[in-house]
């Protein structure tokens, strides 16, 4: 049986005090670096258990990061999940799937559990909670603890990094002009949805100011695909018909265009339409569906980097709102026009 390993033998095999290698490894105290590190080098050599928390970051073999969701089912949680495991390659940081669709019925048990877990930082994608919302959890978090969200709302309270909604809607919009289509519409998303909102800004802000286009058609839905089925008999029975219609999203236009096929409208020939967020299945329908492409793994790249850089300041963290836009593309494809991206 091996002998258990002391605070005595960390402090033989450092050269140091057992006081000093008591307040390293308790995390108390002030001691210098290279002090710090000569302990830490030789609690690992000599297997002695220390907390991951207080361990240097250049020592870390791995650095545990919460992914904080409301799952569904669904290619748009596949597609954030799949880029952030992109952008963890060759990075110590290791994402870890946290939904609360379950569990968590409250901010203030999100943050408990996070408070009390083994993450060293936290990113929220949780754009059904309140300005409120956040800032419970921030004030029951350690003031060390990193958080980030993703998730775009009004009025951010937490640091944000997340797609240029308005870019996309402006895009598609251009698109449609350039394409010639003078009378357009607009599936609209929820109108408690910040990103729904800014997405049909961008839209109508071009719409508005162009010679040539006007909104003819719009119609509310819910991100689901049965609303995208409703909007179809919306339009079906519209006294003006569109020649574009802008998605919100790429799951309504999905359930517009099986209900559009099935009644022999020609796409893009009758309608030309466009989504937003590029799914995957945007490429295996027929016709290909135009659609706003979001890097996911870019919007995990530039959010694990601005973890890394919190927790490399070691400092209390005082969250402003501000917000980092990741650039959008547009992908065109058949729906609207010949393949291309612009």
């Amino acid at each position: 049986m091996s002998k258990k390993v002391t605070l005595e033998d960390v402090a033989n095999e450092s050269g140091l005090s057992i006081s000093t290698v008591s307040r390293v490894l308790s995390g108390n105290g002030n001691t210098t670096s290279s002090r710090a590190r000569r302990v830490f080098e030789a609690a690992q050599k000599l297997n002695y258990p220390v907390s991951s928390q207080i361990t240097p970051l250049s020592m870390r073999t791995s650095i545990n990061v919460a992914l904080v969701v409301k799952h569904y089912t669904g290619e748009f949680f596949a597609s954030l999940f799949e880029g952030f495991d992109k952008a963890m390659v060759d990075s110590k940081i290791k994402v870890n799937l946290i939904s609360v669709s379950h569990t968590f019925s409250s901010p203030d048990m999100l943050a408990i559990y996070l408070a009390n877990s083994q993450f060293d930082a936290a990113i929220i994608f949780l754009p059904d909670y309140s300005p409120k919302d956040y800032q419970d959890i921030i004030d029951l978090l350690p003031p060390h603890f990193p958080i980030v969200s993703i998730a775009p709302i009004a009025n951010p309270v937490l640091d944000t990094i997340t797609f240029d909604n308005y870019r996309g809607g402006h895009l598609v919009a251009r698109h449609f002009d350039e394409q010639g289509y003078k009378r357009v519409g607009i599936v609209l998303g929820p109108g408690n949805k910040s990103e729904a909102m800014l997405r049909k800004n961008g839209f109508l802000d071009y719409v508005h100011h162009s010679q040539h286009m006007r909104l003819v058609w719009e119609y509310t839905g819910d991100y689901s695909i049965e609303q995208g089925k409703a909007a179809y008999l919306h339009y079906k029975n519209s006294d003006v018909m569109p020649e574009a219609i802008f998605f919100s999203n790429d799951t309504m236009s999905i359930g517009f265009t099986q209900s559009a096929i099935r009644d022999g409208v020609k796409l893009p020939e009758q309608l030309a339409i466009a989504g937003y967020d590029d799914l995957p299945i945007c490429t295996l329908y027929t016709p290909t569906i135009t659609s706003v492409h979001t890097p996911y793994d870019l919007l995990g790249k530039k959010t694990l980097e601005l973890i890394l850089d919190r927790l490399t300041e070691k400092k209390g963290i005082h969250h402003t709102g501000y917000t980092s836009l990741v650039p959008v593309i547009l992908s065109i494809r058949e729906s609207s026009g010949i393949e291309n991206q612009c």
